[in-house]
């Protein structure tokens, strides 16, 4: 009996693939194919959803804020929005949380402590540093 290359492949079980694709992928792509059909809804669900997965991640507050502002669910976006700002300032990214609350007060005028707010995070973050920064004395 002659044993051919494919029937010793079937012979052989197959391994399981080392990488396996996230479930945070999985929903990404669905909010892609969401968005693209313009199924708000489904895309603001999805956007919770990956929220709950990657609550430190400000881009998702963000992004969520951009698509109830298009749905025309102003407060709700303000929310949103102030939920991406204090997470852009926690990780230091002042300059996307200053923009980020001036879409806050382009939508809420009334709002102009969040934009404080991320000045004196920023002057807080400066300061730390230049209290723990090496100087050199001649």
């Amino acid at each position: 009996m002659l044993v051919t290359a494919r029937m010793i492949q079937q012979l052989i079980p197959d391994r399981p693939s080392r990488r396996r694709e996230s479930k945070t992928t999985d929903l990404c792509s669905e909010l892609s194919r969401a968005l693209k059909s313009e199924r708000f809804s489904d895309a603001l669900d999805l956007y919770e959803l990956i929220e709950k997965r990657k609550p430190d991640e400000p881009r998702w507050a963000h992004r969520k804020g951009d698509l109830l502002r298009r749905m025309g669910r102003n407060a709700e976006a303000v929310l949103a929005y102030e939920r991406a700002v204090r997470l852009y300032s926690d990780r230091g990214f002042d300059a996307r949380a200053a923009a980020t609350a001036k879409l806050v007060l382009a939508i809420d005028p009334g709002k102009g402590d969040v934009l404080e707010w991320v000045d004196s995070q920023a002057a807080n973050r400066r300061q730390h540093k230049s209290r723990n920064g090496f100087q050199l004395t001649y």
